[in-house]
């Protein structure tokens, strides 16, 4: 079958729908993954998906693949991606795929295919499924699997509830852009016992307010406002698989998510002391800063959780986190990123340190930071592009720590005394990421300019398109 190879990335499959995928794609990349999945032993396959306008029926398609493989399947509905895994140990499947194009635009749409508990195709496997799909290289079932629907929401509410208890009656806004968390995370927090102020939470596959992405200063901005508004103590916002989160304070300030994982690894290392963190080559200097304050071992791998959660399983880190917004508690919970799980772990740790969000970030190193920056680059350019400002940036800055092996993967990172800058080509979409810092305002503002002179020089990038480019001018 002939298929947009590029729609097959580093850690998942993201395409536009009807044009990259249509039902009759979907259903093939059904009977490939539960070829693959029978392959390795796993006759059961678990579905579910975000809130995208053809989610629904990309699952149904999904699951006449998976049964005519011979897969018993079984459909949990419309959830999030936390959800989803942890239905895989809750019913016991392995395998499985989420229907969703996490922060894409409104009209991609696409999956996560799981082959274990906890754990996504990446990489090689990714591109085998490719190889399945474009050969037809299917095993038919002796006989069609059949496939049940199930409603496990309640029962994962009931279980991190008891995980996370806490005392203190937060009035927190919910901002869900419109998707999948509107339907799911007000509930969860109202049982909770919070008092929850309801904003962009009904649903709209259309994405009226844009992209729902929590790193976007446009979204985080928004929720400030609302914040202030309603004088709540807090406010969170997700992406449409809900596995990312983006905060804002008590005071209305924005709080990045890489102070967040600083934060987090204080929490964390109270109950694990002297565990190993690990963090990705976005993270601000103060992530490994305030890990080997509290006593703890940072751990630097490179951008991607899926790459995170694979790495993890050889160096046992009783917390990964990202800039991005994904946060893995495996020592306490499980090994993936899970948004209402560390939605509930940032108010239980406010009230069991009797703090707010302010006091409880004042403790953490000032660094003036950007947000993750995106710049379009076409997917077949940008590897290239990015080997090319990586040897530019080596020769611009020989004073600094380069990092440019394993940890940094698909990008470079140059760590200075005052400062830190990262640029990286990204696995799910055609654009380069930039973030930067620096502890004085004029050395960042130096940073900023340098940067923005580099990238204007490279003719490959698309100015076009674009998240936060406005902290380049």
């Amino acid at each position: 079958m002939q298929i947009n190879p590029n729609i097959f990335r580093g850690y998942d499959l993201r395409g536009i729908a009807g044009q990259d995928l249509t039902p009759k794609i979907v259903e093939h990349l059904g009977r490939a993954h539960g070829t693959y999945l029978k392959r390795q032993g796993i006759t059961r396959a678990l579905i579910s998906r975000d809130s995208r306008l053809t989610s629904a029926e990309y699952s149904e398609n999904l699951i006449k693949g998976f049964n005519w493989a011979g897969l018993d399947t079984v459909d949990i509905g419309l959830n999030l991606v936390g959800t989803f895994y942890w239905a895989q140990y809750y019913l016991d499947i392995k395998g499985g795929a989420f229907v969703t194009a996490s922060h894409n635009p409104a009209d991609y749409n696409g999956f996560k295919f799981a082959i274990d508990f906890s754990e996504t195709l990446i990489s090689d496997g990714v591109q085998e499924l490719r190889r399945l799909v474009e050969q037809e290289n299917y095993e038919k079932g002796k006989q069609a699997g059949r496939n049940k629907i199930m409603d496990v929401r309640q029962a994962y509410f009931n279980d991190i509830l008891k995980r996370l208890p806490f005392d203190q009656k937060f009035k927190i806004v919910i901002d869900a852009s419109c998707a999948t968390a509107g339907s799911v995370a007000p509930n969860l927090l109202k049982q909770a016992g919070c008092e929850v102020i309801e904003n962009n939470c009904r649903l709209d596959p259309s994405f009226p307010l844009g992209t729902p992405d929590p790193t976007e200063s446009r979204v985080a901005e928004r929720l400030s406002r609302k914040v202030i508004l309603e004088k709540a103590d807090l406010g969170f916002s997700y992406d449409p698989d809900g596995d990312r989160i983006g905060i804002v304070d008590n005071r209305g300030q924005i709080i990045w998510n890489d102070c967040l994982v600083a934060l987090f690894a204080i929490d964390v290392l109270s109950d694990h002391p002297g565990a190993k963190i690990m963090f990705n080559t976005l993270c601000s200097r103060l992530v490994p800063e305030t890990i080997k304050k509290y006593g703890g071992q940072p751990f630097m791998w490179r951008t991607g959780h899926s790459f995170l959660k694979k790495k993890n399983q050889e160096v046992k880190a009783a917390f990964i986190g990202e800039l991005s917004g994904h946060f893995f508690f495996s020592a306490d919970f499980y090994n993936h990123d899970d948004g209402l799980y560390s939605t509930l772990r940032l108010l239980r740790y406010l009230s069991r340190t009797k703090q707010t969000l302010a006091q409880a970030m004042a403790v953490l190193p000032k660094y003036i930071s950007s947000p993750e920056i995106k710049v379009g680059c076409r997917d077949e350019i940008k590897v290239g592009l990015m080997k090319k400002i990586a040897e530019k940036l080596r020769a611009d800055h020989p004073q600094a720590e380069v990092i440019d092996d394993q940890r940094a993967g698909d990008g470079v990172r140059l760590d200075l005394n005052d400062s830190m800058f990262v640029i990286r080509y990204s696995q799910n979409g055609p654009y380069l990421t930039v973030k930067f810092e620096a502890l004085a305002s004029t050395k960042y503002n130096k940073l900023k300019n340098y940067i923005k002179n580099l990238l204007h020089s490279y003719a490959e990038i698309d100015w076009s398109f674009g998240v936060n480019v406005e902290s380049l001018k």
